[in-house]
Order: C-alpha cells, then structure tokens, then sequence
C-alpha cells in the first residue's frame, strides 16, 4: 500500500465564518455524521477552536447506529 493513501486526510468538516477545513477523516462517508456550528456563549459540550478566524465552534456528532434500526435521541429524564 502506497504512503500516501495510508495516511490520506478527507476534510469533513468546516468552520461556518471561514469555511476553513478543522475535522479530518479517513473515510468521506463520516461527513454525513458530523455536523459544526459556531458555540454559544456559556456551551459546556465538545468545542474546537478554528485556526484561521480563532471562532469557538460545536462538534456534533450524530450516533452510529447499525443498519435496520432508528436512533432516537434522548431529550430529558424524567
């Protein structure tokens, strides 16, 4: 195997201000379980900062779940 289709990076996803590339994968396929949004004021979940325009930004990734079945999110506990 080649060096450099080993380790070949496939940006996924990107900054919303800069369009900046800041997730990378080995798999393009993971682009549609990654969503990037730009961070509220007082956010305490997964945060990446970009690179380039220095915006705080929200990782959000949507569960892997096997195929026939539905993930169904969990809004609260009561």
């Amino acid at each position: 195997m080649n060096t450099k289709t080993k380790n070949l990076r496939i940006p996924i996803g990107f900054c919303p201000k800069c369009s900046h590339a800041v997730i990378y994968a080995h798999d393009p396929k993971e682009k549609r379980n990654v969503t990037v949004r730009i961070a509220e004021d007082g956010y305490t979940g997964k945060t990446m900062l970009c690179a380039k325009c220095k915006t705080m930004l929200v990782i959000l990734e949507k569960p892997k779940v096997a195929r026939g079945y539905v993930a169904v999110p969990v809004v609260s506990f009561r």
